[in-house]
């Protein structure tokens, strides 16, 4: 009796563990997402348009540093990837004024994004909620 309980035991944590998946690719893409995080806060305050930084531009510029080769422009970067809820890390997008995908940006966490800003004249990060018409995100990742 004892050594079936002991094989359920075994054949329940091996289950759990192929649900889970590995413990070493979610920590190393928790790594991943606070380095893109980390990454893009070092170019807040670069003037926008500086160094290719559009909105698209910055977060090409910053993908790329990571070995993602990002579209150019915001619309076909929502089709590159996967739709994600805007977990940090994740590109966010913004229709802006009603006429289609305007703007993106690259969330932080805590309903936060940084992203290369016209209205500000520079890479800023502000509360998601100050950028209007919020459409979805994906992780290009």
């Amino acid at each position: 009796m004892r050594h079936l309980a002991a094989a359920l035991l075994c054949c329940a944590l091996l289950a759990c563990a192929l649900l889970v998946g590995s413990p070493n690719r979610a920590e190393a893409q928790t790594a991943t997402d606070q380095a893109i995080v980390e990454e893009s806060r070092s170019w807040i305050g670069t003037p926008y348009g500086a160094y290719g930084l559009t909105y698209s531009g910055f977060t090409s510029m910053v993908y790329g540093e990571f070995g993602v080769s990002l579209p150019g422009d915001p619309a076909s970067q929502y089709s590159y990837g996967v739709p994600s809820s805007g977990e940090a890390g994740d590109l966010v997008f913004f229709d802006e004024h009603g006429y289609g995908i305007s703007h993106v940006g690259i969330a932080t966490g805590y309903g936060m994004v940084i992203h290369s800003s016209t209205y500000y004249g520079a890479v800023v990060e502000t509360p998601i909620e100050y950028i209007p018409g919020y459409v979805g995100a994906v992780d290009p990742y």
